[in-house]
C-alpha cells in the first residue's frame, strides 16, 4: 500500500510540473496579478497607484526653457529646486475644463510667484500672482472657473509658466518652470467607473489611464481632507515616485495666498 501511494503522489507531482511546463510566459504573468475588477471596481494594488504615460505623449519633448537657470538667486541652499509635479517631459493630460497644477517651491527669500496659462495660440488666458513669503512645500495653483476665464478646450494643449520672481527689478533672476496640459475626454467605460470609485480608486483609475492632473489632483485633495491618513501617504509617495519625483513626496501640502 505504501508504495502505491507514493507512486500516485509521485505522479501527481510529475502533472504539476508538465503543466507549469506547459504555460507560457504571459500565462504566468496573468497567473501572479490581482483581478483588475471587483463588481466593476479596480483593486488599488498594495503598492499604490503608479502613473502610466500615453505612448503618444512620452515622445512629446518638453517645452523649451529660456535661458535662465531654474534656480534663481533667491533659493536657499537646498537639494530641490522649484519643480513642477509632472511627467519628467512636462506634459499632462487632464478632463478637467479648470484643473488644478501642483509645484514644489523650496525654501527661498522671494516674496512673490506668478502662474500664466495660454491658450494653444499663445495668447494669455490667465495670470495669478501669489504671496510666498516664508513658504516652502507642495503648493497647488487653480483654474478659477469664471466668466473671464475660458474653459480648457477637449483635444487641445495649452501652455503653462510658473515663475518665482526673486527679483521684480531684475527678472533675470527668475526661477522658472515651463510645462503642457493637454484637455481630453473620458470614455464612457471610464465615466462609469469613477462614478462608483472612492477618492483611492479614482487616484489609481485616472493614473492608469494616463491622466496625470486628476489622478494628483484626487489624490491631493484626500490628503488634505485627511492629513493623518497613511494609506494616502503612502499613496502620494507612489504616485510621485513613478513619475521620479519621490524625493519631493515627503514634502508637506501648504496653502498659497494669492494676490489681489
Amino acid at each position: 500500500m505504501k508504495t502505491i501511494t507514493k507512486f500516485i503522489l509521485n505522479l501527481t507531482s510529475v502533472g504539476s510540473i508538465v503543466l507549469i511546463a506547459t504555460l507560457n510566459a504571459s500565462q504566468l504573468a496573468v497567473v501572479g496579478q490581482p483581478t483588475p475588477d471587483v463588481d466593476g471596481k479596480p483593486i488599488t494594488q498594495s503598492g499604490g497607484p503608479r502613473f502610466s504615460q500615453p505612448t503618444e505623449d512620452i515622445d512629446e519633448l518638453p517645452p523649451t526653457q529660456p535661458g535662465r537657470p531654474v534656480r534663481g538667486g533667491c533659493a536657499s541652499i537646498s537639494q530641490l529646486g522649484l519643480t513642477a509635479l509632472m511627467p519628467t517631459n512636462k506634459m499632462g493630460r487632464t478632463v478637467s475644463d479648470y484643473p488644478t497644477f501642483f509645484f514644489y517651491l523650496p525654501p527661498t527669500e522671494a516674496e512673490s510667484a506668478e502662474f500664466t496659462l495660454q491658450d494653444p495660440s499663445g495668447k494669455e488666458i490667465y495670470k495669478q500672482a501669489l504671496t510666498i513669503s516664508n513658504l516652502s512645500g507642495v503648493i497647488g495653483v487653480s483654474i478659477p472657473a469664471n466668466q473671464n476665464v475660458p474653459p480648457l478646450e477637449v483635444g487641445k494643449s495649452y501652455r503653462w509658466n510658473f515663475t518665482v520672481i526673486c527679483d521684480s527689478l531684475d527678472r533675470s533672476a527668475d526661477q522658472i518652470e515651463i510645462g503642457t496640459v493637454r484637455r481630453v475626454e473620458l470614455s464612457a467605460d471610464i465615466r462609469s467607473k469613477l462614478e462608483q470609485a472612492d477618492p483611492r480608486q479614482k487616484t489609481v483609475i485616472y493614473a492608469e489611464n494616463g491622466i496625470w492632473q486628476d489622478a494628483l489632483s484626487t489624490l491631493a485633495a484626500a490628503r488634505r481632507d485627511q492629513p493623518n491618513d497613511t494609506t494616502f501617504k503612502a499613496d502620494w509617495e507612489s504616485l510621485l515616485d513613478s513619475v521620479t519625483l519621490g524625493e519631493i513626496a515627503k514634502e508637506p501640502i501648504v496653502p498659497t495666498q494669492p494676490q489681489p
